[in-house]
Protein backbone atom coordinates (compact mmCIF):
# COMPACT_ATOMS: atom_id res chain seq x y z
CA UNK A 1 0.00 0.00 0.00
CA UNK A 2 0.94 3.37 -0.64
CA UNK A 3 1.44 6.41 1.76
CA UNK A 4 -1.74 8.40 -0.12
CA UNK A 5 -4.16 5.00 0.84
CA UNK A 6 -5.28 7.76 3.51
CA UNK A 7 -4.76 11.85 2.24
CA UNK A 8 -3.17 13.78 5.13
CA UNK A 9 -6.58 15.64 4.60
CA UNK A 10 -9.29 12.52 5.86
CA UNK A 11 -6.19 12.01 8.67
CA UNK A 12 -6.51 15.43 9.93
CA UNK A 13 -10.43 14.59 10.23
CA UNK A 14 -9.56 11.43 11.79
CA UNK A 15 -7.62 12.90 14.70
CA UNK A 16 -9.73 16.00 14.65
CA UNK A 17 -13.27 13.35 15.22
CA UNK A 18 -10.72 11.60 18.00
CA UNK A 19 -9.77 14.50 19.64
CA UNK A 20 -13.31 15.90 19.76
CA UNK A 21 -14.55 12.45 21.44
CA UNK A 22 -11.18 12.77 24.12
CA UNK A 23 -12.61 16.39 25.18
CA UNK A 24 -16.05 15.54 25.50
CA UNK A 25 -16.23 11.57 26.84
CA UNK A 26 -15.45 11.16 30.28
CA UNK A 27 -12.48 8.57 30.58
CA UNK A 28 -14.80 5.82 32.41
CA UNK A 29 -17.60 6.21 29.48
CA UNK A 30 -15.20 6.13 26.25
CA UNK A 31 -15.83 2.83 24.22
CA UNK A 32 -14.12 1.80 20.95
CA UNK A 33 -16.93 1.80 19.34
CA UNK A 34 -18.30 5.34 20.29
CA UNK A 35 -15.23 6.67 19.15
CA UNK A 36 -15.18 4.71 15.44
CA UNK A 37 -19.07 6.26 15.22
CA UNK A 38 -17.33 9.68 15.57
CA UNK A 39 -14.46 9.11 13.23
CA UNK A 40 -17.33 7.67 10.31
CA UNK A 41 -19.55 10.93 11.05
CA UNK A 42 -16.50 13.19 10.89
CA UNK A 43 -15.31 11.40 7.57
CA UNK A 44 -18.63 11.35 5.95
CA UNK A 45 -19.76 14.73 6.88
CA UNK A 46 -16.50 15.70 5.55
CA UNK A 47 -17.28 14.02 2.47
CA UNK A 48 -15.09 11.15 2.27
CA UNK A 49 -15.91 7.40 1.67
CA UNK A 50 -13.83 4.36 2.49
CA UNK A 51 -13.34 1.89 -0.20
CA UNK A 52 -10.95 -1.65 -1.31
CA UNK A 53 -8.00 -0.91 -3.58
CA UNK A 54 -9.84 -2.18 -7.24
CA UNK A 55 -13.28 -1.33 -5.91
CA UNK A 56 -15.21 0.38 -8.49
CA UNK A 57 -16.78 3.80 -7.20
CA UNK A 58 -20.16 2.92 -4.75
CA UNK A 59 -23.09 4.49 -7.08
CA UNK A 60 -24.27 7.61 -6.32
CA UNK A 61 -27.19 7.02 -4.43
CA UNK A 62 -25.26 5.16 -1.83
CA UNK A 63 -22.94 7.51 0.55
CA UNK A 64 -23.32 5.41 3.31
CA UNK A 65 -19.84 5.01 4.52
CA UNK A 66 -19.10 1.11 4.21
CA UNK A 67 -19.83 -0.66 7.27
CA UNK A 68 -16.82 -3.19 6.46
CA UNK A 69 -14.43 -0.12 7.16
CA UNK A 70 -16.21 0.88 9.91
CA UNK A 71 -15.57 -1.58 11.93
CA UNK A 72 -11.97 -2.42 11.14
CA UNK A 73 -11.52 1.77 12.48
CA UNK A 74 -13.93 0.04 15.60
CA UNK A 75 -11.11 -2.70 15.86
CA UNK A 76 -8.39 -0.96 15.04
CA UNK A 77 -9.24 1.15 18.28
CA UNK A 78 -9.77 -1.62 20.45
CA UNK A 79 -6.88 -3.43 20.04
CA UNK A 80 -5.00 0.26 20.76
CA UNK A 81 -7.22 -0.08 23.69
CA UNK A 82 -5.63 -3.09 24.61
CA UNK A 83 -1.82 -2.46 23.44
CA UNK A 84 -1.11 1.09 24.93
CA UNK A 85 -0.85 2.18 28.42
CA UNK A 86 -3.92 5.17 28.94
CA UNK A 87 -2.02 7.27 30.36
CA UNK A 88 -0.03 7.32 27.14
CA UNK A 89 -2.90 6.87 24.56
CA UNK A 90 -3.49 10.04 22.17
CA UNK A 91 -5.88 11.16 19.40
CA UNK A 92 -2.42 10.98 17.47
CA UNK A 93 -1.64 7.12 18.46
CA UNK A 94 -4.95 6.26 17.74
CA UNK A 95 -5.15 7.72 14.54
CA UNK A 96 -2.00 6.37 13.38
CA UNK A 97 -3.64 3.17 14.61
CA UNK A 98 -6.31 3.50 12.66
CA UNK A 99 -4.42 4.34 9.42
CA UNK A 100 -2.04 1.58 10.01
CA UNK A 101 -4.83 -1.11 10.29
CA UNK A 102 -6.88 0.33 7.24
CA UNK A 103 -3.97 0.59 4.81
CA UNK A 104 -3.14 -3.06 5.90
CA UNK A 105 -6.70 -4.45 5.48
CA UNK A 106 -6.61 -2.63 1.87
CA UNK A 107 -8.66 0.06 2.53
CA UNK A 108 -8.72 3.61 0.99
CA UNK A 109 -10.00 6.80 2.30
CA UNK A 110 -11.26 8.66 -0.88
CA UNK A 111 -13.41 11.59 -1.27
CA UNK A 112 -16.68 10.82 -2.15
CA UNK A 113 -17.51 12.78 -5.48
CA UNK A 114 -21.03 12.70 -4.72
CA UNK A 115 -20.95 14.91 -1.41
CA UNK A 116 -18.07 16.52 -2.05
CA UNK A 117 -18.06 20.12 -3.02
CA UNK A 118 -16.01 20.91 -6.32
CA UNK A 119 -13.13 22.89 -3.90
Amino acid sequence: MTATAIPAAARAIVLAALDDYRMNTPPTDAKPAAAAHRVVEYLASSGYTARKRGDRPRPYWDRAFPSEAAIEIRDALGVHCLLVDPQHATPASQTDRIVSDLTAAGWLIVPNARTRSAA
